[in-house]
């Protein structure tokens, strides 16, 4: 397939369920690449972004604008699941926005409102990119594991056989689509970039100082976790370890509704509203962060760690998500009755010789430092768009 002449600008329609302020890792993905895809330098792309109304839109910039639908967030609030239900009056917008644009991009296929553009977009017969950050989730939830498998197996197969390109952020996830379907044109990986000049290492002084401007000790080694609080994240996995490992102090950062804080246990310290660059600190400061999600992919959180060069700790599946990296991290189950178990034995072998993970730090970041780059990361997602926006 011939190239675009490089001049003509592209105008792209981005859907998502989210802004990035409602803090998922989808969402906040979606607006790192959008911001880098307008900053490239050659860069001749315009963003139309669309998503939900119920968080804050985040401020416009020469090149991307914002599009806030009016939606129902009813049922996060209710079963704690995002899932926003736009309205009619938004699916209109949608459908009169798509005449104006060469390509629109989707994050996901599930959400409500990714839906309807696909549908919509496929009417007017334009072109559509998807970014699938997921592919099966093991809820520990029959119903919500059943029922996602199911449309995993129709619903997503149909759309991702139908869209122009599907683009994975994880080795893992492109797998499980991979054997389920076939797609127009094969399949990218392209994974998520890192903002390098915001992640970055730190010595042993300055991760001294941050102890002591944090709160957190000197003494004893630190863990770290980063996102939701949410079974799906594995806050209780992490519940039982911090109890059964007292000499671990537990740092938390992130919201939800499983609190760590209502644990009321004496190693453990919830840091909140910490997003983007104040995270930096918490990651330099902790010795090692552990991440026991499900169905993630390649989660954002793992790479900011490692730029920062604090080894990680995660389930096997995200560890084989990125495989060139997984020498770096360390990594068990996180399915079964005995995951708690596996775990416990695990984080025992790195206690006795925790030198193994302190020694990691500069090759963990050299690594990251490497291999993640929103800017490499923006410059493939513009050949896509330009490859097949129409000419």
């Amino acid at each position: 397939m011939s190239y675009n002449r490089l001049d003509k600008i592209i105008k792209v329609l981005l859907v998502t369920h989210y802004y990035p302020a409602h803090r998922g890792g989808v969402e906040i993905v979606a607006g790192k690449l959008a911001e880098s895809l307008i900053q490239i330098q050659s860069s001749s792309i315009t963003i139309q972004w669309m998503a939900s109304d119920v968080d804050s839109v985040p401020k416009v910039t020469q090149g991307l604008t914002f599009l806030p639908m009016s939606a129902s967030n009813w049922i996060e609030d209710k079963i704690l699941i995002p899932y926003p239900i736009w309205s009619l009056s938004s699916l209109l917008k949608l459908w009169k926005g798509i005449d104006s644009v060469d390509v629109v991009h989707l994050h996901d296929y599930l959400y409500m409102s990714n839906l309807a553009a696909f549908v919509f977009t496929k009417i007017k017969n334009k072109p559509i990119i998807i970014t699938q950050h997921i592919g099966f989730i093991p809820y520990n939830n029959p119903v919500f594991r059943g029922l996602l498998s199911f449309l995993n197996n129709t619903l997503g197969c149909a759309i991702l056989r139908s869209v122009d390109q599907v683009i994975f952020i994880s080795e893992v996830g492109q797998k499980y689509f991979s054997d389920k379907t076939r797609f127009r044109h094969p399949s990218l990986m392209i994974a998520n970039g890192v903002d390098t000049d915001i992640f970055v290492p730190a010595d042993e002084s300055q991760r001294n100082h941050l102890r002591q401007a944090l709160g957190l000790p000197n003494q004893q080694p630190i863990f770290l976790f980063v996102g939701r609080f949410v079974e799906k994240k594995g806050l209780p996995i992490l519940q039982k370890l911090a109890k059964q490992f007292p000499s671990v102090y537990w740092v938390f950062a992130g919201w939800g509704s499983l609190d760590p804080e209502t644990w009321n246990l004496p190693n453990v310290k919830v840091f909140r509203d910490r997003q983007g660059a104040n995270l930096t600190p918490l990651y330099q400061a902790v010795d090692l962060f552990l991440l026991p999600s499900k169905g993630e992919g390649f989660p954002l959180v793992v790479q900011e760690s490692m730029a920062c060069g604090t080894p990680v700790m995660v389930g096997s599946e995200t560890a084989r998500a990125f495989s060139a990296a997984q020498h770096l991290m360390f990594s068990e189950t996180v399915q079964g009755e005995n995951v708690v178990l596996h775990w416990t034995r695990k984080i025992e072998h790195l206690l006795q010789d925790f030198q193994q993970v302190t020694s990691m730090r500069e090759e963990v970041a050299d690594f990251a430092h490497q291999h993640w780059s929103w800017t490499r990361c923006a410059q493939q997602y513009e050949k896509i768009f330009r490859t097949f926006a129409p000419r």
